[in-house]
């Protein structure tokens, strides 16, 4: 029964990995889309990020891009964590994704809260549910096995 759940969580938890590099990816190589939908997202207008001049506009298409090359590059180690660690059932591995989840989230939102973007909570949310789901899943099977 175990191995069945760790298995179905193991291979969610690969798919949440490759959506996270996918969106990298897609902060990277398509900036315009990534403009006007952060635009959208915070402005409820595609072109507003556009109208604050060219200057700023390149300054946050780039912002977004080096964004985007961190969440490619959190979303590999995530990746090989839940092709490794998490799918042998140790705890080091449900640790370092339970820990990196903490370590983005919690300063993400705090910071979001912050400077008013109430909109990139709810973005994060739905990451954050994505790769809750499986750390729940698994707590027992985890916790149970002895350190390494």
């Amino acid at each position: 029964m175990e191995n069945a759940a760790l298995r179905f969580w193991q291979r969610w938890l690969f798919g949440v990995t490759l959506l996270t590099i996918g969106f990298g990816l897609f902060l990277m190589l398509a900036p315009r889309p990534t403009r006007e939908g952060f635009s959208w997202l915070f402005y409820a207008s595609p072109q507003h990020i556009d109208t604050l001049g060219a200057e700023a506009v390149n300054y946050i298409t780039f912002l977004h891009g080096a964004l985007g090359a961190a969440i490619l590059g959190w979303g590999i180690v995530l990746m090989l964590v839940t092709l490794g660690p998490f799918r042998r059932g140790t705890r080091e591995g449900w640790l370092a994704i339970a820990a990196s989840l903490i370590g983005w989230f919690v300063p993400d939102v705090m910071v979001s809260l912050w400077f008013g973007f109430w909109q990139n909570v709810v973005l994060d949310g739905v990451f954050a549910v994505l790769y809750a789901a499986p750390l729940i899943g698994t707590w027992r099977i985890h916790r149970n096995v002895a350190p390494v």
